[in-house]
């Protein structure tokens, strides 16, 4: 029993390694809420309001290869550190140009831009991190618990702090998000030497081009079935769960006729859901093969989505938000401890920007056709469509992993 229990025992490097983590996702909850009430401060027009979320979420399309190359060329912890610092800057840059009352839309989305390209670069050098803190069996227990405190500090106690400090003061979130990233950058640099190794490099000493480097995580993504079909079935729960989020506040007022403060009660129900799924992920993956696990959390995202659709409760929509975000969860932290074991660690990193370029992609994508969707058709296609969907890459998901299981040795 007892080697049992030092056995999943995550050890002191991985909860500093948490710590900085949940700091960095509790500032990021508290920018995703000033931010836009900055803006909506500054200007009453509405696309420069979104244009501030857009630029950093964009940041991932255009900075994702090549901050998988930075993560695999270059000390992770110490890539973590630095996008840090390099946020602390621009946050504080902002504080003085608040302080002196002179901000703008444009300064707000240069701010939002460079920010979004330092999380980029954090964000995938932090998954090359954790397979040099804890062993590989112990991989779903630790994502479990990051994404869980990521559903958290992002969805719940972020957006409520931001809102709070914005209420006391326009610049007081902005100090607070760049205090808790400077602490979270000086937590990583105290990480063990393991979390600043890298790749052994070639015995010449000679890169192959960079355009070569840049596509190596596509390649073997390319290369390795399992992984390919892993981030397809991201492609699709993104695309769909996008798809009919980006209706649903419609929805919630015209069909289940709920005020704001409902519509913000359906939120917490799929952060509670989420961070169920997140910490329950452990547990299922010890009972059953990753592609159980996958495929469940596949269907569970979005076949909710067809219930909310047939149904005019709130409590039923309540329910099903909760069910939907924990099989995102699920499937999340499976497919994050699949790749960090299978994906070889000198191409970790850029396998990783890949997987989440073509997620992001696909949601914004997503987000976009939903609306198209029920402008043309009816309110609750998107949901349909979302269903139909990931009932689709649930099938082609497992296909891949029997024929890939066939095929093994």
């Amino acid at each position: 029993m007892t080697d049992t229990l030092a056995a999943r025992r995550l050890g002191a490097p991985f909860w500093r390694f948490w710590t900085s983590a949940a700091a960095v996702n509790v500032a990021d909850g508290i920018r995703a809420a000033a931010l836009p009430l900055i803006a909506a401060s500054v200007s009453d027009n509405a696309f420069g309001v979104a244009l501030i979320t857009a630029c950093q979420q964009g940041a991932w399309l255009v900075f994702g290869l090549g901050a998988g190359l930075v993560a695999d060329r270059y000390p992770p912890a110490r890539v973590v550190a630095a996008a840090d610092a390099l946020r602390v800057v621009m946050l504080s840059a902002l504080l003085v140009v608040l302080l002196l009352d002179a901000v703008t839309i444009p300064l707000l989305a240069g701010t939002a831009f460079v920010i979004g390209v330092a999380e980029t670069f954090r964000d995938t050098a932090s998954h090359s991190i954790l397979p040099r803190l804890v062993t590989e069996a112990q991989l779903e227990r630790a994502n479990g618990r990051l994404i869980g405190t990521e559903i958290v500090g992002n969805e719940f106690i972020g957006p409520l702090l931001g809102a709070l400090l914005f209420a006391a003061a326009v610049s007081v979130p902005v100090a607070v998000d760049a205090t808790a990233l400077l602490i979270a950058a000086v937590l990583v640099l105290t990480l063990p030497k393991a979390a600043s190794t890298v790749a052994v490099e070639r015995p010449d000493g000679k890169r192959p081009p960079l355009r070569t480097e840049l596509l190596g995580g596509v390649r073997w993504l390319l290369g390795n079935p399992r992984l390919a079909a892993v981030t397809c079935s991201g492609a699709a729960i993104c695309f769909a769960d996008s798809a009919w989020w980006s209706v649903l506040v419609v929805y919630s007022g015209n069909v289940l006729g709920l005020p704001e403060a409902g519509f913000g009660l359906l939120l917490a129900a799929g952060a509670v859901g989420g961070t169920a799924g997140a910490l329950g992920a452990e547990r299922l993956a010890e009972r059953f093969a990753p592609h159980t696990v996958l495929v469940t959390g596949t269907l569970l995202s979005g076949l909710p989505a067809v219930v909310i659709a047939l149904s005019d409760s709130p409590y039923v929509a309540a329910a099903m938000l909760a069910v939907s975000s924990g099989g995102f969860a699920l499937w999340n932290v499976v497919a994050l401890s699949t790749r960090q074991r299978e994906a070889p660690r000198e191409v970790l990193g850029r396998v990783t920007g890949t997987h989440r370029i073509v997620l992001y992609g696909s949601g914004m994508v997503g987000a976009l056709a939903g609306g198209a969707i029920a402008d043309a058709l009816t309110l609750t296609a998107p949901f349909h469509v979302a269903g139909a969907l990931v009932t689709v890459a649930a099938a082609g998901l497992l296909v891949v992993f029997l024929r890939e299981r066939g095929t093994t040795p």
